[in-house]
């Protein structure tokens, strides 16, 4: 059998973040476009044996962090300070249970608001970077949480 590499992101949530570990988060994809996340519903169920909504916002909210971790990763060169990075403000809206396991999806955000995210970084020591994840089920929004992430050092 061929051994599964296991992303950085995912093995950071576990270390870090024990409610990621906790609802079993795993990274399902990490391209260029995306980052997805997903998470067994067995952990995450409520009383009515649908997603729990405190599980459907955290997802998506970790899918958003990652892209943001994501980006931070190259910038801690040895020559780099440490850089933090929390959420300030998010918004989810509820649209309809989750029966399945859940899925979180956050798309990267264009070349030229990381750009401009980067420059408050290099000039501020501190940006801010609004993101939009969803937690998908059969094609359909089930939640959708819009994020606002801030970093410093």
């Amino acid at each position: 059998m061929k051994p599964v590499k296991v992303p950085a992101f995912e093995l950071f949530l576990h270390e870090m973040i024990p409610l990621a570990k906790a609802m079993g988060v795993g990274v399902e994809l990490s391209d260029d476009r995306s980052l997805v996340l997903t998470a067994p519903k067995e952990q995450n169920k409520n009383s009515l044996n649908t997603a729990f909504g405190g599980s459907l916002v955290s997802i998506a909210t970790l899918a958003g962090y990652g892209v943001v971790w994501e980006l931070m990763k190259n910038e801690k060169a040895a020559d780099k300070p440490q850089w933090h990075i929390v959420v300030k403000e998010s918004r989810a809206a509820y649209r309809r249970p989750v029966i399945g396991d859940l899925r979180a999806i956050c798309e990267r955000p264009a070349q030229a608001a990381i750009a401009e995210f980067k420059e408050a970084l290099a000039r501020y020591g501190k940006a801010k970077l609004k993101l939009r994840a969803r937690v998908i089920e059969d094609g359909q929004t089930a939640v959708d949480v819009q994020a606002a992430f801030v970093v410093t050092r």
